[in-house]
């Protein structure tokens, strides 16, 4: 085989592999947020969410949703952007308003972390709506929480299940 025939065989395998070097290089790049200069929000001082009290009202009429409610602990500019458990078909974060004496709930896509870095879901207020509960769920099991939030940082919490009169104890 000739030298110039072998070099032009060369030259296709060299560009092979600078385009897998390339894209691997570009899929490291995406999925460190796609740019290499990019510091996760946690390592840039801010801190990590933190939750307590954690618990949710078992509904009066089985098949109704339940509710949760916690105090989260977060960097203000951070959000609650969602939640789900293995125990709930689904769960949304609802407001609670009074208009002309009418309670309104309503679901919202998430819950920004004000200055203060406290949120709370608490009774009468927000909370978290989880709709299809396991109905095997009793008073004093735990269900587990998944909380999701706009840094990307994801909360695992255990809430009490209580009756449904059982209100807020410390």
């Amino acid at each position: 085989m000739s030298a110039r025939f072998a070099s032009r065989l060369a030259w296709p395998r060299l560009l092979g592999l600078a385009a897998c070097v390339t894209s691997g290089a570009l899929l490291a790049l995406a999925l460190a947020g796609g740019s290499a200069s990019v510091i996760p929000a946690r390592a840039q001082g801010s801190m990590s969410p933190k939750v307590t009290g954690a618990w949710v009202r078992l509904p009066a009429v089985a098949g109704r949703p339940a509710a949760a409610y916690l105090e989260v602990a977060a960097s203000p500019g951070d959000a609650l952007v969602g939640a789900k458990s293995p125990q709930a078909g689904r769960i949304e974060m609802h407001t609670m308003t009074n208009a002309d004496g009418v309670m309104r709930m309503r679901a919202e896509p998430r819950f920004e972390v004000p200055g203060s870095g406290r949120l709370s879901f608490a009774p009468g207020g927000a909370h978290l709506m989880l709709f299809d509960l396991a109905a095997s769920v009793k008073p004093g099991d735990r269900v587990p929480i998944e909380l999701s939030f706009a840094s990307g940082a994801k909360v695992m919490v255990s809430a009490e299940a209580r009756a449904a009169g059982a209100s807020h104890q410390h």
